[in-house]
């Protein structure tokens, strides 16, 4: 990636609410693994982003909750923060990321394809991940703008 092609997509600064996460394969199949959920996306002109996702069928962990609830609750969501930066060339996001939920994701780049049209965001990639790291699959994310106050 030459330097030159990395900037800050104006377009793609401020906040974005999770309309759908899932995975799509060349077959027509389709998995959502965190179910129906939700989450927001946010890109600064600073450069800094972060985003977190969290599935709508999460349990409430009470006072004392026991390893098992907490094992379940950390597969119910994710989130992670860094610097973002867009490839002009290769109409990508990279997310640099500097801390995660996931800590093999701590330090890395992780690299979204993105379709932008008005207020709805839509970012893929076909890495494979940690829920199913054989791939074959496309990770999508749809988001839409949220308002500014």
């Amino acid at each position: 990636m030459r330097e030159s092609s990395l900037s800050l997509h104006p377009d793609l600064i401020g906040a974005w609410r999770l309309e759908r996460f899932w995975y799509a394969w060349p077959d027509g199949r389709e998995l959502e693994p965190l179910g129906e959920c939700k989450g927001q996306l946010h890109y600064m002109a600073n450069g800094y982003m972060s985003v977190q996702l969290v599935s709508c069928e999460r349990q409430p962990l009470g006072m004392a909750p026991t390893d098992d609830q907490l094992v379940a609750a950390f597969r119910e969501g994710f989130a992670y923060c860094g610097r973002w930066q867009w490839d002009s060339e290769r109409e990508e996001v990279c997310h640099h990321l500097s801390l995660a939920t996931i800590a093999d994701w701590d330090e890395v780049t992780l690299v979204r394809r993105v379709t932008l049209e008005g207020d709805r965001l839509l970012l893929g990639t076909d890495a494979p991940n940690l829920q199913l790291p054989e791939g074959g699959f496309l990770t999508w994310l749809e988001w839409h703008r949220l308002a500014t106050v």
